[in-house]
């Protein structure tokens, strides 16, 4: 079994190096954390922006064209039914209620 002794030297190491990462830690909290959040922020703030604006011109893209168009008909019709289509849908049958 070998047993370990601590050194002085260890033990100033030891803490010095957590001083280290605790106030790193903590500088880069006040600091580098808060403007990577801001830029985010930012930036979907500007896609948001973006998002509106499109979605604003489709609006009046659709207005314009619905003021071009005022009274104008259109009657789409569907193809007619070709005579394969309907051969295989069976007889129809009309029932009457009996009391």
């Amino acid at each position: 079994m070998i047993i370990y002794e601590a050194s002085f030297t260890g033990v100033i190491n030891t803490i010095l190096w957590i001083a280290f990462f605790y106030y790193g830690f903590k500088f880069l909290a006040k600091t580098v954390f808060p403007w990577i959040l801001k830029r985010w922020i930012n930036k979907k703030m500007g896609d948001f922006q973006n998002q509106g604006q499109q979605q604003y011109q489709q609006q009046q893209q659709a207005q314009n064209f619905a003021k071009e168009h005022e009274g104008e008909v259109k009657i789409k019709t569907r193809g007619s039914k070709s005579e394969s289509e309907t051969k295989d849908m069976g007889d129809f049958v009309d029932f009457e209620e009996v009391e």
